[in-house]
């Protein structure tokens, strides 16, 4: 153990919560202690009172074996017994030396045995049945207690009648280890702790764990003197021993002297556990005089603190059970509507809607945080203050975080703390923030303490020295509480996690039916492809063959043929034209889809030089100016397909401007991926448009406005770049010209 380890020699209130109680190295005096060494029954210590008990002197027990003080017959026991669960009762023995009867307890821990020789009250008759039929009409009248608040009166009612202490409380700790009394049975005269608040310094961690550990302590007498282990220590380990599950085991002296400055002479605590933690403590008291619980009534009252338990945790249940229900009805309606109506607004914030996120939990109001935008029922703080509660709460990583003083963890909440003191957040994705809010009002209180909280000890100065020590002081304090909503229960936190794991089923059904339908659209767009290749590729002949025979037939027999003759074979030149472009158009467009992408480290700038060369007539025509910022630098790609991207942008920039100065400006800019651009001082699109312009065929305006075109440039160019990876966008304002963005590999961050 560490120089510095906190024993009962060196605690104070300043370090009880870090108080090692498990090594106190000394026992209550109404019994005494065996150390036992476990491979050869040799004793290793005894408690400094052993011949008190047993009639042997001290340096008689240590080093002899077991059955120099138990006789061999009942020292066989011990092995025949199961130890690795706590103390086991063994036997009851008798010392004629000291004419002391005692119960015998044994049980293993931190490699010894430990046998404890416990005293029994003088006149103690052993348990009739009267005893085990009042337990059993004590349990029947528990079950058919209504509500949790009458069992909990009952029960301490129960163990009242059972131990025959002047004072029996239920007490139920809270989150921060402070805690309160929720019922209590008690002589007449005394004054009530019912309601009455206690800080968490007064029931320290140490001791809570203790608690935990056994389901029933007993001090008989609070101002007993300890009775030391002789030696202090384990001779064979050099270490103390570990009595965490000792009948005997000597108290804390912060306890000891906290249940004095009580005026409480003799107490048993027994633990309220729900789902294997500390959930509160049943505390009896006696303020008259030492009170020593013989073995049959403590064994009574631990076994109707395992039943307590039990029925606290099915009585809690059944009061819920109700809201339960209609909180996982109001789920199924949830999801329902996102399974019909995948955005998040429309399905959980409708007010139209026959159910929305506000009838998931009791709340005064709720939000629904999605892609930016807020949609808000019932009273909450503004949509501002919502987005930037929700970017907080994205950087505690919690799936679903609950508070009742939503201020003491996000200080600006303080400004709205009368609508939201309390907030109970369910996060919908993990890459953003997206979330279900509910919010609970400031719900103004008065908590009446057993004195100042703010002064839970008293300072007395000894031999110079300031000693902290427990408090005096009892009288009742009362504080306002100020920013702080009715707490979230268990079950309600239940419903909010169930219902994020059933929009997750809803959202990973929806992915799968999804990635089937893109299955689905792969291999019709495969069939698509060739289709259009076949096609395509086998109506070139015969078009052509129309279009040389109508040129025949206009060139050899000119002189016969009349002008509406002529018009008409004009016309059927014009059409298979026109007809050619489009299936070369549909060809390229199915070559794009069908040829193997050959990549490579491209230098970007001279593709760029290849484009402007190719459309070099045209721009001198226009008299266009090209502008190129910084180097566009090399990108791995297909070196032909993505120059031919370059030629159609810079082509549709020539085409589509009616300016008398025209210009196109080519660059990148360095974000990641790098966003390739080309700009230009043309017509613009409309927004309604944007998405359009990339269909195939689909033209914006006449087919022979601003030089005609097949309408498959746009369409081959995104899909290119798609191939690769990337995507293809366009920001425009009509009038003003446009800027078509391509990247060349995926977006991450996306």
């Amino acid at each position: 153990m560490s120089e510095q380890a906190i024993t009962a020699k060196n605690v104070d209130l300043s370090n009880c919560d870090r108080e090692l109680v498990q090594y106190v190295g000394a026992i209550q005096p109404h019994g005494a202690m065996l150390v036992v060494n476990e491979q050869t029954y040799a004793i290793l210590q005894a408690s400094r009172n052993i011949e008190n008990i047993t009639g042997l002197a001290l340096d008689q027990v240590i080093g002899a074996p077991i059955e120099s003080v138990l006789g061999r017959g009942n020292a066989n026991l011990l092995g025949r017994a199961p130890l690795q669960d706590g103390p086991v009762y063994v036997l009851r023995e008798s010392f004629s030396e000291t004419s002391t009867s005692v119960n015998v307890f044994a049980h293993r821990c931190g490699g010894v045995l430990l046998i404890e020789l416990e005293s029994v009250p003088e006149g103690r008759v052993p348990p009739t049945i009267d005893l085990y039929s009042k337990l059993r009409m004590g349990i029947a009248r528990l079950q058919a207690t209504p509500t949790l608040q009458a069992f909990f009166d009952m029960a301490v009612s129960q163990i009242r009648d059972f131990t025959d202490y002047d004072r029996v409380m239920a007490y139920k700790f809270h989150p921060d280890g402070s805690g309160h009394v929720i019922a209590e049975a008690k002589r007449d005269d005394l004054e009530p702790y019912l309601g009455l608040h206690y800080p968490a310094t007064d029931i320290p961690a140490p001791a809570r764990r203790l608690f935990g550990l056994s389901w029933l302590r007993h001090l008989p007498d609070t101002d007993y003197s300890p009775v030391p282990l002789v030696p202090e220590h384990n001779p064979l380990t050099g270490q103390p021993v570990d009595m965490s599950y000792s009948i005997l085991r000597s108290v804390s002296v912060m306890y000891s002297e906290y249940l004095k400055n009580m005026g409480v002479k003799s107490t048993t605590v027994m633990p309220l556990m729900r789902e294997g933690k500390l959930w509160g403590l049943i505390s009896a008291m006696h303020h008259d005089a030492p009170k020593h619980l013989p073995y049959d009534v403590r064994m009574a009252a631990e076994f109707l603190a395992h039943m307590l338990s039990l029925l606290m945790s099915a009585k809690e249940s059944v009061q819920t059970y109700e809201q339960r229900l209609r909180m996982s009805s109001v789920t199924d309606q949830l999801v329902n509507a996102f399974n019909r109506e995948p955005d998040l607004h429309v399905a959980f914030g409708s007010r139209s809607s026959p159910v929305n996120v506000l009838a998931q939990v009791p709340a005064g109001g709720a939000a629904v945080v999605s892609h930016g935008k807020v949609t808000l029922c019932g009273s909450t703080p503004c949509a501002s203050d919502v987005l930037a509660l929700a970017a907080w709460l994205d950087q505690q990583k919690q799936p679903v975080f609950a508070t009742d003083a939503l201020s003491e963890h996000y200080p600006p909440a303080a400004q709205y703390k009368t609508t939201a003191s309390g907030l109970l957040a369910l996060h919908l994705a993990h890459r953003s923030p997206e979330y279900l809010l509910w919010f609970r009002p400031e719900q103004l209180q008065t908590v009446t303490w057993a004195g100042n909280p703010n002064k839970p000890v008293e300072i007395d100065e000894t031999n110079g020295l300031l000693v902290l020590r427990p408090r005096n002081s009892f009288a009742r304090w009362k504080e306002s509480v100020l920013g702080r909503a009715e707490p979230w229960q268990p079950w309600e936190i239940e419903a909010v996690a169930n219902l994020r794991r059933a929009l997750f089923e809803a959202l990973l059904g929806r992915a799968e039916e999804i990635e089937r339908i893109n299955r689905e659209l792969i291999e019709l767009n495969v069939e698509l492809d060739s289709f259009a290749y076949a096609a395509s590729h086998d109506l070139k002949e015969p078009l052509r063959g129309i279009h040389h025979l109508a040129t025949f037939l206009k060139r050899e027999n000119s002189t016969l043929l009349s002008e509406e003759a002529k018009k008409q074979l004009d016309m059927i030149m014009r059409l298979t034209r026109r007809m050619d472009d489009l299936i070369e158009a549909l060809l390229h467009y199915s070559k794009t889809g069908r040829s193997e992408l050959t990549i490579e480290t491209v230098d970007l700038d001279r593709l760029l030089d290849e484009a402007i060369a190719t459309c070099r007539h045209r721009i001198a025509e226009t008299n266009t100016a090209v502008r190129r910022s910084d180097s566009l630098g090399t990108a791995a790609c297909d070196s032909v397909q993505v120059r031919e991207v370059f030629t159609n942008l810079i082509g549709n920039a020539l085409k589509y401007n009616d300016k008398s100065t025209r210009w196109i400006e080519v660059g990148v800019e360095q974000a990641r991926p790098k966003r390739y651009f080309v700009r230009d001082n043309g017509i613009g699109i409309e927004q309604r448009h944007l998405e359009r312009i990339f269909l195939i065929f689909r033209r914006l305006h006449g087919r022979d406005e601003f030089g005609g075109g097949s309408g498959a440039g746009l369409t081959i160019a995104r899909k290119t770049v798609e191939r690769h990876g990337g995507r293809m966008w366009v920001i425009s304002k009509p009038g003003e010209g446009s800027t078509f963005y391509f990247t060349l590999e995926p977006e991450s961050d996306r």
